[in-house]
């Protein structure tokens, strides 16, 4: 990042913080800027670099959220903010052909929805919704019970209760449902036009079986044929227009770089991480539209059923998780 780009971009978040009166991120900019807030500086200004001026409105959007001291569905606002800039950042900085064209929050109709991104080149056209679950109660959720569900229509929630003797983490499947309905309507004007790829990306903590669980496990998984979403006739809900859904766990870098706590293999929050880091999640969806290998590549996804994933307890579906050290309710 230049100073020309920081010095612009700093007097933007200052502004925007000032005009909302007490701020979340409020500590971070008044104050140097602090490694966090200067990690949202530099992605948005490598947005910028890209683009016709997409990191300078995220930024806006972001220092906008405020006003509400410790408003806890504001953090949660933030985070899902965090979440367009990081994927933002990444996907629009692939290495894309000549001529290539961002649009943020294209409608594809009149007054019709619009969705984060639009890329346009020779070849094709992507259209991208990035999401973020509210996932604070459910955290805590985690923490004080010793038995998780990680999706429905497995284990009984009675018999799950009897073994925990006492309440369980409920899957969080609805938000999931939410944005693959959501995805479906935004995406739908768009691939009117046979060249349009779409991709829906979920931003989540580490505890990513449980997005996985919720989308593939063989039960009831949303992108199924058993899915738990049914429509009238007793089939699936099926999502023709979600070509793609990338899972992304990096929520936890958000929560601890914000605290300003250690990251360990970050530089700071908005680091995406090297070809070393943790993998993402490749699901495919119900549209068939293949995506650019390289943006698969540059958000390092691979598909849920990889083998080299397969391997690990965190990258699969999970009838049953029990916390150790979680006491159970009296």
């Amino acid at each position: 990042m230049t100073l020309e780009e920081f010095v612009a971009l700093y007097a933007k978040a200052i502004d925007g913080i000032d005009s909302v009166g007490w701020h979340w991120f409020g500590y971070h900019f008044y104050n140097g800027p602090r490694p966090f807030a200067r990690g949202i500086l530099s992605s948005c200004a490598s947005i910028n670099r890209k683009t016709d001026g997409i990191g300078t409105e995220l930024l806006e959007e972001l220092v906008g959220i405020g006003g509400r001291d410790r408003d806890e569905r504001q953090y949660e606002q933030l985070l899902q903010k965090l979440s367009e800039i990081l994927v933002i950042e990444r996907v629009v900085n692939c290495p894309w052909p000549e001529g290539t064209t961002f649009r943020h929050e294209p409608a594809a109709i009149r007054n019709g929805p619009r969705p984060e991104l639009l890329v346009s080149w020779p070849e094709g056209r992507l259209v991208m919704e990035v999401k973020t679950p509210a996932l604070l109660n459910h955290v805590r959720a985690r923490g004080a019970n010793g038995v998780q569900l990680a999706y429905r229509g497995g284990i009984p929630l009675d018999a799950a209760r009897e073994i925990a003797e006492g309440e369980v983490t409920l899957p969080r499947d609805n938000p999931i449902l939410d944005f693959l309905r959501d995805g479906e309507r935004k995406f739908a004007a768009f691939r009117e036009d046979c060249s349009t790829s779409s991709l829906l990306v979920i931003v989540w903590d580490d505890h990513i079986y449980e997005p996985i669980s919720t989308l593939v496990n063989a039960g009831s998984g949303l992108l199924t044929p058993n899915s738990f979403a049914q429509q009238a006739d007793g089939t699936a809900e099926a999502f023709p227009n979600v070509d793609n859904v990338i899972l992304v766990r990096h929520l936890n870098y958000f929560v601890s770089g914000s605290r300003e706590e250690a990251l360990m293999d970050r530089e700071n929050a908005m680091d995406f991480g090297n070809e070393h880091a943790l993998p993402n999640v490749l699901c495919e969806g119900h549209g068939g539209r293949p995506i650019p290998t390289f943006v698969l590549d540059v958000l390092r996804a691979y598909p849920h059923d990889d083998p080299g994933l397969r391997m690990f307890a965190e990258y699969n579906p999970q009838d049953m998780v029990f916390w150790i050290g979680v006491p159970p309710h009296e």
